[in-house]
């Protein structure tokens, strides 16, 4: 019989060497030393602490408008009216308006073919 011989196996080795995990360590802390500390210096040189950076309690009242909420008031009375009434939204194309209410009304009217299209296409190509 042939004596056994045995591949030399290269494994790595068990130990860690401890000064690498402290460097790193060490590192890491200097790092987010030096970040906190130019972060601390450059809010300082701004002076956010100071009270001229806090916002103001209330906004001044527009200067164009003498009467905020009356034309508020006065411009959602005319919408109100608008949509509420009838008139022509384009007399030339014969086109009009009707109040919210009663256009829905008409479409519940409708029932099933309530959302039909209103006329037949005008092209003779679709009208296949």
């Amino acid at each position: 019989m042939a004596p056994e011989t045995r591949p030399t196996a290269r494994r790595q080795t068990q130990d860690i060497r401890s000064w690498i995990v402290v460097a790193i360590g060490l590192g890491t802390f200097g790092l987010v030393a030096a970040v906190l500390g130019l972060s601390w210096l450059f809010a300082r040189s701004l002076d956010l602490a100071g009270p001229s950076a806090l916002p103001p309690t209330a906004f001044p009242p527009p200067a164009l408008q003498s009467d905020p909420a009356g034309e508020l008031r006065d411009y959602q009375a005319a919408q109100r009216a608008r949509l509420s009434a009838y008139g022509w939204a384009d007399r030339a194309a014969g086109q009009v308006r009707i109040p919210v209410a009663r256009a829905m009304a008409m479409i519940a009217a409708r029932g099933a073919a309530a959302y039909d299209p209103p006329d037949p296409p005008r092209w003779p190509e679709l009208q296949r």
